[in-house]
């Protein structure tokens, strides 16, 4: 487990060095991200850019200018992220709560204990365990490891979890591995490595820096 340790929290980062640059850049916007969460889901990254983008460029990104806003416009504005009319519902429903209950302000949850805050961001329409991490992390700087389809994958083939396992497990098992120190930057590089190597399909495993310790890869030379 030593030589996991040794790579998750420090080699990793070596080799996808650009996410440093990528989590500085990254939205801190606690509402801008949501939103973002709503437009990256089953599309390309360019397209999720092009889509917050123009909705900024016609509507405005607060949550007030998006309550004031009639679907149809936001329909329009994130055409090109597909499945817009269930992103501009999804959109509708959030900002919905959060203008009525929230006054359109979740600044608050940065002062909250980290589980309090992750409790109320579940409660929002849309708001999975993922999305609630994200912006835990990456926004408010808590201590917490979000969970996405690659990590996921990742971790499964380095034996870390069973298949059976849930989020909330793994969640838990990397926080143990993980310095919190190097949450953000490790979520990065690992969604990077399992875009470019630990692939859902023919992954490139003679490349990998966790073949000496994967159990996949050791059951498929095998």
């Amino acid at each position: 487990m030593s030589c996991l340790n040794h790579l998750l929290n420090e080699e990793l980062v070596k080799i996808y060095s650009d996410v440093k640059d990528f989590s500085k850049r990254l939205c801190t916007d606690v509402f801008e991200a949501l939103i973002l969460t709503i437009l990256s889901q089953n599309t390309s990254s360019i397209n999720m850019w092009r889509a917050f983008n123009e909705l900024k460029r016609r509507i405005g990104c607060t949550p007030q200018d998006l309550y004031r806003a009639s679907i149809e416009d936001i329909e329009d504005a994130i055409r090109i992220a597909g499945m817009y009319r269930i992103r501009s519902r999804k959109i509708k429903l959030l900002v919905k709560k959060i203008v009525e209950e929230y006054n359109g302000d979740l600044s608050f949850l940065k002062d909250m204990p980290l589980e309090k805050a992750r409790d109320i961001l579940l409660s929002l329409p849309g708001v999975g365990y993922k999305t609630a991490d994200i912006i835990l992390l990456f926004c408010f700087n808590k201590h917490v490891f979000p969970i996405d389809t690659h990590i996921s994958r990742i971790s499964r083939r380095l034996g870390l979890i069973d298949q059976k396992d849930g989020y909330e497990v793994l969640r838990r098992k990397l926080e143990e591995i993980i310095k919190p120190k190097n949450y953000k930057l490790v979520h990065l590089a690992l969604i990077q490595h399992g875009r470019k190597i630990c692939k859902p399909q023919n992954p490139f495993c003679e490349r990998c820096i966790f073949r000496n310790v994967c159990c996949y890869f050791t059951s498929s030379r095998k």
